[in-house]
């Protein structure tokens, strides 16, 4: 299930260059034709028979891509007729360049990636968005007290033009500091080593989230700015539109479970924590707690029950990547993101 993927070189060159029995029936009354209900059933949910194979992947070791893991686990998947290979991939962009390479069919990874990936002629189609909002606090070690102690200071991303990076601009942006001359951004591959970095000093600030950022915590750190409300493509559902086409059964399928996955989460609080342990080899029941009441059970939680992509969630992507790349500015958003799965899902009122 973890087994890395091998990546096209050339094509993750094109990415750099652009920048997860049946109870017996009963007879129903009689109804007058003059009683008869006028309003129309909802549409029919008709699972697919099992299964159809298809790969998937995400792109690090996130609470992001946490329904996904709970979908595989919980075997919701093969519920909706899908025989998931589910695949680990370390980077956006890695999971792009795979995805691009059909080495995957489905992959969960940042929307500033596919747009990346689509401003340099690929045919990418955003489905669903698992963090419609950054799920990130922006954390910096403990001699910083704000953000404005971090000028002339190492700010850690994972890789240029991915989700920590766009979040990471975003954040700096909103408070008056220029990423480029203000700061030096560094690269370090990947939500895990970011973290890792955070922890033995070797970068001055970076954004994290539930539950690796009750480590910082711990050790000291400072959150010195708060992301998770600001809309942002952080981790999309995304496909070729070449396979969505010819298997939109699939495409359908893989939404209909995430959007189940989601809605059985919130009622399923120590199954959904025993899944994220899994995944974060961790025991720690205090931070997997905290990740729960961030994603899934909070106010106002990072992933919702039907994961709508929208074009505001790209705003940031755009302006951002845009500055350096004028194909940026002239991908039709409207073409790259497809609600319509999601909201079948939601006719049907899969997620209650």
């Amino acid at each position: 299930m973890r087994l890395r993927l091998a990546v096209l070189g050339a094509i993750i060159g094109i990415l750099a260059t652009a920048c997860g029995g049946t109870p017996a029936a009963t007879a129903a009354p009689t109804v007058a034709a003059s009683q008869a209900p006028t309003a129309s059933a909802g549409p029919k949910d008709s699972p697919m028979a099992c299964c159809k194979k298809v790969v998937a992947a995400y792109s690090n070791i996130s609470a992001d891509d946490w329904v996904m893991w709970y979908a595989f686990e919980k075997g919701i998947f093969k519920e909706r007729g899908l025989d998931v290979d589910m695949q680990s991939i370390s980077g956006g962009a890695q999971t792009s360049a795979a995805l691009l390479a059909s080495q995957i069919q489905i992959g969960q990874f940042g929307g500033s990636e596919a747009l990346s990936a689509t401003a340099a002629g690929a045919d990418l189609v955003i489905v669903g968005n698992m963090a419609p909002v950054y799920p990130y606090i922006l954390y910096a070690q403990k001699q910083y007290k704000t953000i404005q102690d971090l000028k002339g200071k190492k700010i850690g991303a994972s890789n240029k033009g991915g989700s920590s990076d766009i979040a990471t601009r975003a954040a700096l942006k909103a408070n008056g500091i220029d990423p480029d001359k203000d700061v030096s951004i560094v690269y370090v591959g990947s939500h895990a080593n970011r973290t890792a970095a955070l922890l033995n000093g070797s970068i001055d600030a970076g954004v994290d989230d539930p539950p690796e950022d009750q480590d910082l915590i711990k050790a000291g750190l400072n959150a010195v700015y708060d992301l998770n409300k600001i809309p942002a493509a952080n981790t999309g559902v995304i496909v070729q539109r070449s396979f969505m086409t010819a298997n939109k059964d699939i495409v359908q399928a893989y939404i209909d479970a995430t959007v189940i996955a989601r809605s059985r989460m919130a009622k399923d609080k120590d199954g959904s924590i025993t899944v994220l342990q899994k995944y974060f080899k961790s025991n720690d029941n205090d931070s997997a707690a905290h990740a729960f009441n961030f994603f899934v059970a909070g106010t106002n939680p990072v992933t919702p029950v039907y994961p709508l992509p929208a074009v505001e969630q790209m705003k940031d992507a755009v302006t951002i990547l845009g500055a350096d790349n004028d194909k940026i500015k002239t991908v039709d958003l409207t073409k790259l993101l497809d609600a319509s799965f999601v909201k079948s899902a939601q006719d049907r009122k899969l997620g209650g």
